[in-house]
């Protein structure tokens, strides 16, 4: 085969380009022998090396020493990176780039300086770049938006300094605070927009809003706004209302913000029908939707509608099933306004309890919560049980935050029951007085640890101090004594009373033991034995106490109580009651049979947004055939029937007016508790309250004021509880109604309390 000249002299030039090229290749290819370092000053050679791609021994190319440059100046250590090779030695030569000495803030005012240099979270000594300046800009201005200065402007500066340092300086000028002008809504058609303002959480600029930052614009506020707005209309009965937009704009002087909310809110539906769809067959469908919240006939309300379907679930619970997945479903009939609601209950079966986990308790040995457990390891599951112990792991007083979580476990039919604790400080110190126009002022402070060493056991002591009276007592208390159920206690005490030139001593010591039993009952047997002393010198006293000369008190004790409060401390709902009798007798130089009782009752309403109590006592005491001592009878006021002093009601000595006590007395009291109105975070709640009672009869009524009158005394007042970091605050405000003209008034109360 012939070819033509044009084609041999192609592959002739082709043949020498290759002969050509692949020495050169070669020649190109080079073992590095050694890597040399130029510029490095803060930064040693050693370091750069170690960031390169390549190392002494490599065979390189000068494709290898793009890699270099890209590897070195991916560090942020350098400003420049030159790199090239003289023979087998590969030279670098880096511009090392600046280290900040210092960051600082100037021109703010509103924000303080460590505040912003916290949020920047640059430290000196790091390597500066420019992208870091722009950074704590952005972080800058995101922080200040936060804070309603949309005006506001940053801008960073260099200040250069020797030896490759600089100063990163923040300039910074705030701008006014622009909150928001205006507040509007579009489509509402049922509910007006003063009614709607009232539902979102962001307000209009007042000028006597000052204690909220509701009122400076924050879009993340915005899908909160949605989201309470949706609330407030399934509340009542609008189960298709949308928003359609939402926006917030600022105008266009830039001295405000106007929301603004575009809605539909469709129909106000009616429950048309309720209907259980379950897949659980042992388990009556009649059962559960008698917990329904919900009836035929009702507005819809989706807060019925989430109680309900927590009450099915619980429910459940209480037969054994853990893990059940209940969903609503609904059916419109738009054109009637009715709503059809399916509750769906899915399959599920028994559990029972393979593992008990307690976490975060830091301080409280395990044990202590366990033993208040109603459920071990290898009952069956029981959500009522579960209840009722977390309940009683919170009346401990020892955490601020019980909760708990039911895990699947290793198998189908097991679940793992996890309780996880908040710590809290369980010493307390209070202090607390009382002030009164017509009383001496008094002082009390107490002590008390409710958890040592984490072990449940409990100490206190307690003085009070007042122009009449001093007290003290202090004491121990095992709750499970000998490891078993059975709690023990044991005081001492001593108080001293005066009443004009008549004085009553009494010094002893009181112990008792106790034991729970089923559905929240516990019973405590006690003995005290006191020495009473009464002195009397030259008085204008002119009734007989009955307590002359020093006698011995001996009296055995029996309690009785159950307690079905949600929390002992705080209770929200459920009752309480308790009788005790005192029999003084065996023994001791006074005999007697006192008797009390004591109940509670607490309902939440509103969504437990409120709650309402009712509360009641009343107390006998006789003499079994001798006459009633003033030192054993009952005293009340105080905190039983707000308005008065602590012994501000009943028959009183007609020469001096001082306290003689009576043998009977009643006092109740009912009143609504609310933090409604109030920022959750804040703590404070609010009470009005109204308080009753009467104290009457003594067995010495001569020379006594009101010895036998039973009227009843009330008092109408209002209050706050306020949790702050110190401790707890209280204070009452009363006002007296139909009182005698021989009762003590106390119209103001208040005491705080704190936390070691």
């Amino acid at each position: 085969m012939k070819l033509g000249l044009s084609k041999l002299l192609i592959l002739w030039l082709m043949s020498m380009m290759l002969m050509v090229s692949a020495p050169s290749a070669q020649a190109q290819q080079v073992t590095l022998s050694e890597v040399i370092i130029e510029g490095a000053k803060r930064i040693s050679p050693s370091t750069v090396q170690s960031y390169m791609p390549i190392q002494v021994g490599d065979e390189i190319s000068p494709s290898d020493l793009n890699r270099v440059i890209s590897s070195l100046f991916a560090t942020d250590l350098f400003h420049d990176v030159m790199v090239r090779l003289d023979g087998d030695k590969l030279i670098i030569t880096v511009d090392e780039n600046p280290i900040i000495n210092r960051i600082n803030i100037e021109g703010n005012k509103v924000l303080k300086d460590q505040q912003l240099l916290d949020i920047l979270n640059i430290k000196p000594r790091r390597v500066f770049t420019r992208q870091i300046a722009l950074e704590g800009k952005a972080i800058l201005m995101e922080t200040y938006r936060q804070n309603g200065r949309y005006a506001a402007k940053i801008e960073p500066k260099i200040i250069e300094l020797p030896d490759k340092r600089v100063d990163l300086i923040f300039e910074v000028n705030e701008g006014p605070l622009i909150k928001i002008s205006k507040i509007k809504f579009i489509g509402n058609q049922q509910f007006s927009d003063r009614a709607l303002r009232s539902v979102v959480v962001s307000r209009e600029r007042k000028w006597y809003i000052f204690l909220t930052s509701n009122d400076k614009y924050d879009p993340a506020r915005l899908a909160l706004d949605e989201q309470s707005l949706r609330q407030f209309y399934l509340q009542n009965g609008y189960a298709d209302f949308t928003i359609l937009r939402s926006s917030g704009e600022l105008l266009p002087d830039r001295q405000g913000f106007v929301l603004t909310f575009h809605v539909d809110e469709g129909k106000q539906y009616t429950v048309s029908d309720i209907v259980i769809n379950s897949a659980i067959e042992t388990v009556n469908n009649d059962i559960l939707l008698a917990e329904s919240t919900l009836d035929v006939g009702d507005v819809y309300d989706v807060r019925y509608l989430d109680d309900t379907l927590t009450r099915i679930t619980d429910k459940l619970g209480e037969y054994g099933f853990a893990f059940v997945n209940v969903e609503p479903d609904f059916e419109l009939d738009k054109e009637n306004a009715t709503l059809a609601l399916t509750i769906n209950v899915g399959r599920a079966e028994r559990n029972f309890v393979e593992e008990i986990r307690i976490v975060a308790n830091d301080r409280t040995l395990d044990r202590v919560i366990r033993r208040r457990f109603e459920l071990v390891e290898g009952d069956s599951f029981n959500q009522l049980k579960l209840t009722n112990s977390i309940r009683n792991i919170r009346n401990l007083g020892y955490f601020g935050n019980v909760t708990s979580r039911v895990l699947p476990g290793s198998a189908g039919d097991q679940s793992i029951i996890e309780v996880e604790v908040e710590e809290k400080s369980t010493g307390n110190f209070t202090l607390g007085f009382g002030y009164s126009s017509v009383d001496d002022g008094s002082v009390q402070i107490g002590i008390e640890e409710s958890n040592f060493l984490g072990s449940g056991r409990g100490l206190r002591a307690n003085v009070s101090v007042s122009g009449s009276k001093s007290n003290f007592r202090a004491g121990i208390t095992e709750p499970y004594l000998f490891d078993r159920n059975l709690s023990g206690s044991l005081d001492i005490f001593r108080e001293e009373e005066t009443f004009s030139d008549v004085t009553l001593e009494k010094q002893g010591f009181d112990t008792g033991i106790g034991f729970s039993a089923q559905n929240d009952y516990s019973h405590r047997f006690g003995y005290l034995l006191a020495e009473t002393q009464t002195t009397t010198k030259s008085s204008k006293a002119t009734s007989t106490s009955g307590d002359e000369g020093a006698q011995v008190v001996s009296e055995v004790s029996y309690v009785l109580q159950q307690d079905k409060r949600d929390n002992r401390f705080d209770p929200r709902s459920g009752y309480y009651w308790r009788v005790s009798n005192n029999v003084a007798g065996i023994a001791g130089d006074v005999q007697f049979l006192k008797t009390t009782v004591r109940s509670q009752y607490f309902m939440p309403f509103n969504f437990k947004r409120f709650v309402i109590g009712f509360g009641g006592e009343v107390g006998v005491v006789d003499g079994l055939g001798e006459n009633v001592s003033r030192s054993n009878r009952f005293v009340i006021g105080g905190k039983k029937i707000r308005g008065f002093a602590r012994d501000g009601i009943g028959p009183r000595d007609t020469g001096d007016n001082s306290v003689v006590g009576g043998n009977q007395y009643y006092a109740g009291t009912v009143n609504v508790i609310s933090s409604y109105g109030f920022n959750p975070d804040l703590g404070v709640r609010w009470t009005v309250y109204y308080d009753f009672g009467s104290l009457w009869g003594t067995d010495y009524p001569s020379r006594v004021t009101g010895a036998d009158d039973n009227d009843m005394r009330s008092s109408f007042g209002y209050g706050f509880f306020w949790d702050t970091a110190i401790g707890p605050l209280s204070f009452f405000w009363s006002v007296p109604l139909n009182e005698k003209s021989y009762d003590k008034k106390q119209e103001f109360q208040f005491s705080i309390g704190g936390r070691f």
